[in-house]
């Protein structure tokens, strides 16, 4: 225990707006109607917070997998979804590690107006999250394709226009590393207020398929014995084409083009899904066996006929098999596109994506550092202070890189820089003191740590480096004052720490009685 802790310091563009009561009322009126009522399996309920920052305004909702919370940023004046694993999958470092990997492709897309966008990743209390683009709903509470396709299915125009977004939206995610989606449904497909779509939760199916092949397996011995009937983590039955039921691995494009075609499907008959009353008949049994009749449904059974334009097109993305469909979603739009101009004259085109601004980089650099992408987040950082040079916070962020990285000297510049960009950066002179520390400059690491007390008094990292430095110094009474204005704060995310500091109390009043 001899390092303290130091860390990372997230602010978005926003930083400088007022937070001001007027703008928190317009952010909980963000929160959805049945987002405050209970939800067994969600860690927080409304009125907590997330880490320092995250006010927990309601649960959005919980999956197979995941949960979902609505938070209000203290920092940023913004609502974000916050999505994290379930407890369940937390426990399983390889479903962890997949989760990370995963959060990076989804950080990677960046910005598209039909991809929710993924703002950043942060760990909290030893839980990652990634802070998704909130899609509010509409004044009657919808804001997806499920919504709308459950009370007011779209007619041909809208549908159309919906579905030619769509494809460009995946086209996007295609052209930047995202392989197989493999849960395309409509409650994935978002809605804005603006009716626009937006596509949601890439990746995901992936990061669960890991954990659920182990724990239905029984590998000891070199024998595969069947351990559970749980195959929710493979995707969603309805939708998915007869090879993911296989082998959800070989998923590829085309996979997701036959789930689409489902969803075209539903748009074409206002809202029923193919092979309808055989699927209902199948909901009702086991799961193995209704996963067995799924499967058969999909791999055998004829698509009933619509008196609808769209059905030829949803006909060919549920084809059998993957080389008689569409091979691209940008072929699929082709004709999507066609049909939209034969029927209504309108052509679907999708607005411009803008080059990042600099709090976007800035979130891309944090989550990268969060995912212990060290290098990457420091070359992101980099791009950041060319756009703005005396940005304290990407400084302090790029000095925490390399001090992870060893690279003492550029972390000593970095927080340098950080100090005069901003002389009241708390945070910047609580890790130059903590670095200080580390290098055995225990005097000067104390001048930096009081620093950022008298500017932050609430800075339960700076109390605890600055204990320790006063400790090494044989500065015991200065030493227990610290160590205990630590313990008063009460920082629960760092358990550990606080008993190392009960620890030394206990040890330096005992040495002092000895005197």
């Amino acid at each position: 225990m001899s390092k303290g802790f130091f860390g990372l310091f997230r602010k978005s563009p926003k930083d400088e707006q007022p937070r001001t009561n007027a703008a928190r009322k317009r952010i909980a009126r963000l929160v959805v109607p049945d987002a405050t009522g209970e939800h067994p399996g969600a860690v927080y309920k409304k009125g907590d917070f997330i880490g320092k920052t995250y006010e927990v305004l309601g649960v959005l909702g919980i999956g197979g997998f995941s949960v979902v919370y609505l938070v209000y940023s203290h920092e940023t004046d913004s609502a974000y979804a916050l999505k994290t694993l379930r407890d369940t999958f937390l426990q399983d470092e390889e479903t962890r590690q997949q989760f990370r990997k995963e959060a990076k492709l989804w950080i990677h897309l960046e910005r598209h107006p039909h991809v929710v966008t993924a703002n950043f990743i942060d760990e909290l209390e030893g839980r990652l999250y990634i802070g998704m683009e909130y899609v509010a709903p509409n004044e009657e509470g919808l804001n997806s394709l499920e919504g709308y396709l459950t009370r007011y299915p779209p007619d041909l125009r809208l549908s159309l226009r919906w579905a030619i977004q769509f494809c460009h939206g995946m086209e996007y995610a295609h052209s930047r590393g995202i392989r197989c989606h493999r849960d395309i449904k409509p409650a994935n497909i978002m809605i804005t207020q603006d009716k626009v779509v937006k596509i949601t939760d890439f990746g995901f199916a992936d990061v669960i398929d890991a954990s659920r092949v182990r724990k239905r397996f029984d590998l000891s011995g070199g024998r595969r014995k069947f351990l559970q009937e749980d195959n929710s983590g493979f995707g969603t039955p309805s939708y998915m084409p007869p090879e993911q039921f296989r082998n959800a691995a070989r998923c590829d494009e085309r996979s997701d083009i036959y789930s689409f075609g489902v969803v075209l499907y539903q748009l074409a008959s206002r809202g029923k899904l193919p092979f309808g009353e055989a699927m209902r008949a199948a909901g009702g049994k086991s799961a193995g066996t209704m996963w067995g009749e799924m499967h058969r449904l999909h791999t055998e059974a004829v698509l009933a006929p619509l008196a609808s334009p769209l059905f030829p097109i949803a006909q060919r993305c549920m084809q059998k098999e993957p080389s008689r469909r569409y091979q691209t979603f940008k072929e699929l739009r082709k004709d999507l596109d066609g049909l939209m101009k034969r029927q209504t004259g309108e052509v679907v085109v999708p607005e411009e994506t803008r080059e990042l601004e600099a709090w976007e980089l800035y979130n891309k650099a944090f989550s990268l550092a969060s995912l212990g992408h060290l290098e990457e987040a420091i070359a992101w950082y980099d791009k950041v202070l060319a756009l703005e040079s005396r940005n304290t916070n990407a400084w302090n962020n790029m000095g925490v890189c390399y001090r992870k990285l060893g690279k003492t000297d550029e972390a000593l510049k970095c927080y340098g820089n950080a100090i005069r960009a901003d002389h009241h950066n708390a945070s910047a002179w609580n890790n130059k003191g903590n670095l200080l520390y580390s290098m055995g400059n225990f005097t000067e690491a104390i001048v930096h740590l009081n620093k950022a007390i008298g500017i932050d008094p609430l800075n339960e990292s700076a109390w605890l480096n600055r204990a320790m430095a006063e400790d090494r110094l044989g500065l015991r009474q200065e030493a227990i004052h610290s160590y205990q204005k630590f313990i008063d704060l009460k920082p629960a995310q760092y358990v550990h720490h606080v008993e190392y500091a009960r620890k030394r109390i206990t040890e330096i009043r005992a040495s002092l009685a000895g005197h």
